[in-house]
């Protein structure tokens, strides 16, 4: 046979599979809701398909209810809880898996032809909340789903809970209480309580890819030392082992300089000696502090927040940095040096005072400690290790008067 026959054929054949493939990938369904007596009523107005993947709600169809019906039909619909409304009829709620070809009459209890699952389904409801004094355990749920896998799995998680769930079901994302459930443990703020979702769910499964998306980026904020914290121990111990791309190239980016920028501003850090220059042109370092404590003070010169808390704060350095052995390394982020000498005059500045406008810095402080808003600071040990940072003065005064409570009281 020709070679270019054979290519031609060959060709054909790998298209014929690839059509064949997306064809056998989708999931055609017509679906026809016989609304209840009331339902003519409903006539003329809208009905609505809608499915749940997480935290997103998708209309999946839409059609006008004609004599008290509504028929959905299309060439896709993944396997999931779907809700089904019309009007002000309450929704209905149906189970997706074995059947997508089915009528429902919206009666009490329902009655559904073509769709034993969701007879199932529904007839557990019907029954555990009208006929049972007891709340339902496992072999009942066992017993009410009539062997269907999918609808065992949704009575579960909604009778039992998410502790129910032990296996790793992607199906189970298109449930909105378990993303409800999840969700609620994911962004509790405690270690330890998200440490046991991605332990159950691993970043081997669907879901644990799909949540480890959804808390990075809902830690990934900015000026929060506790969501620093999360951020941290999340991509150190899950994502960056995985060696997973779950991003877009351009937040992978983001994702990186921020945990970057925030290991830089973690407790325990040691920061990198700063050099900067005075009024006097003598360029400083905090590599000469040699204090138990350091406070490093961002700020700018025309900043309402900064010109109310500097004065303050050099109050407190005044009366009792001796007593306490403190030091203050002010760092002001201005270019414009007259302004800062003129406002720096004015508040009788006495510990050290350096300006960004001066040139000598050694690095660049913005970008480093990603300053977004002034003033900004860190408190250091005598190692210049960061121990707090971002806190009030009045945090400051009470670090300070733990120190020596008996000596310590600004009035």
């Amino acid at each position: 046979m020709n070679p270019r026959m054979n290519r031609c054929i060959s060709a054909i054949l790998l298209c014929f599979c690839m059509i064949s493939f997306c064809f056998a990938q989708q999931k055609p369904y017509r679906i026809t809701i016989k609304w209840n007596s009331e339902g003519s009523s409903y006539d003329g107005k809208m009905s609505y398909l809608t499915g749940f993947h997480g935290d997103e709600v998708q209309v999946y169809d839409s059609v006008v209810v004609r004599k008290g019906t509504s028929v959905f039909k299309g060439k896709n619909l993944p396997d999931g809880l779907y809700q089904v409304k019309a009007g002000n009829a309450n929704p209905i709620h149906l189970v997706i898996s074995e059947s997508r070809k089915f009528t429902y009459w919206n009666d009490a209890p329902a009655h559904i032809e073509g769709s034993a699952e969701n007879e199932a389904y529904q007839m557990a409801h019907f029954q555990i909340n009208t006929y049972d004094s007891r709340w339902p355990d496992i072999t009942t749920l066992e017993t009410a789903s009539v062997g269907h896998d999918l609808v065992y799995k949704y009575l579960l998680l909604e009778y039992l809970g998410l502790d129910a769930c032990t296996t790793p079901d992607a199906r189970m994302l298109h449930h909105p209480l378990f993303n409800q459930l999840i969700s609620d443990k994911l962004q509790s703020e405690n270690i330890t309580i998200i440490d046991s979702v991605f332990d159950r769910y691993s970043l081997e499964t669907e879901i644990g890819q799909y949540y480890m998306v959804q808390t990075l980026k809902y830690y990934n904020m900015d000026n929060n030392v506790a969501y620093d914290d999360i951020l941290l121990h999340l991509y150190d111990k899950y994502y960056l082992p995985s060696g997973l791309q779950l991003f877009s190239e351009s937040y992978e980016r983001r994702l990186k300089n921020g945990v970057t920028r925030k290991r830089h501003l973690a407790i325990g850090a040691q920061m990198p000696p700063l050099e900067a220059k005075s009024a006097d042109g003598k360029l400083i370092s905090t590599a000469s502090i040699d204090r138990p404590n350091t406070v490093i003070w961002f700020w700018d010169a025309d900043c309402e927040d900064c010109l109310e808390e500097t004065p303050i704060l050099n109050e407190m350095y005044e009366k009792y940095q001796e007593e306490y052995d403190f030091e203050v390394f002010g760092y002001c982020i201005t270019a414009d040096v007259k302004r800062w000498k003129q406002v720096s005059e004015e508040m009788g500045l006495k510990f050290i005072n350096t300006c960004d406008g001066l040139g000598g810095s050694n690095y660049d402080v913005i970008d480093y400690f990603n300053i977004l808003t002034t003033p900004a600071c860190l408190l250091l040990d005598q190692d210049h290790k960061i121990i707090m940072r971002l806190f009030t003065l009045e945090q400051l005064e009470e670090f300070l008067n733990n120190l020596n409570p008996d000596k310590y009281n600004i009035e």
